[in-house]
């Protein structure tokens, strides 16, 4: 059976066109901006070769060794600040051991190792008493960590000879 009447055709929905052609035309701009960042970046890459070859055309044998020179500088500078950072300035012990001595106590010896903050003293008191407040002394002050009586006698003069180990803290060393 032939139907005369023709049948409607269904129409598409408006939000589908509207879709469709954002699409063409997202298209459309993605080719385009293809083409026109490849061209750009061809340009870029021809204007770096350029710069290359100028740089190049710019270096004499006395820029090149003059350049070398200034870099073997810098190195030894770079290299000498490691050391001057590291560097323990030692000096400061004795203004500290000046400070921190009783009136009344003689440092006769004197041996420092840096490496571990100790400190090695020999000396002589006039009495038990003033070894006794030299060591109250060193114990009260705080730059210093621990302090050991080592050796103690009395000499035929009745004055007390003395050995301390006093272990210090790195701080002094970087007064």
């Amino acid at each position: 059976m032939v139907e005369i009447i023709p049948k409607e055709i269904p129409q598409t929905p408006r939000w589908l066109n509207i879709l469709f052609y954002i699409s063409f035309v997202i298209l459309i701009f993605s080719i385009a901006g293809y083409f026109i960042l490849g061209n750009s970046l061809k340009g870029s890459q021809k204007t770096l070769e350029n710069l290359k070859i100028s740089i190049q055309e710019g270096q004499t044998p006395e820029k090149v060794a003059l350049e070398k020179e200034i870099l073997s500088y810098q190195k030894k500078i770079k290299d000498f600040s490691i050391v001057v950072l590291k560097h323990l300035k030692v000096s400061g012990v004795f203004p500290f051991i000046e400070k921190i001595s009783h009136p009344k106590v003689w440092f006769s010896q004197f041996n420092l190792n840096a490496k571990d903050n100790s400190i090695t003293l020999s000396g002589i008191a006039q009495s038990f008493e003033t070894l006794g407040q030299q060591i109250l002394i060193l114990k009260d002050e705080n730059s210093i960590e621990k302090v050991k009586l080592e050796r103690v006698s009395i000499d035929k003069t009745g004055k007390i000879n003395f050995d301390l180990s006093i272990s210090l803290s790195s701080k002094i060393f970087h007064e």
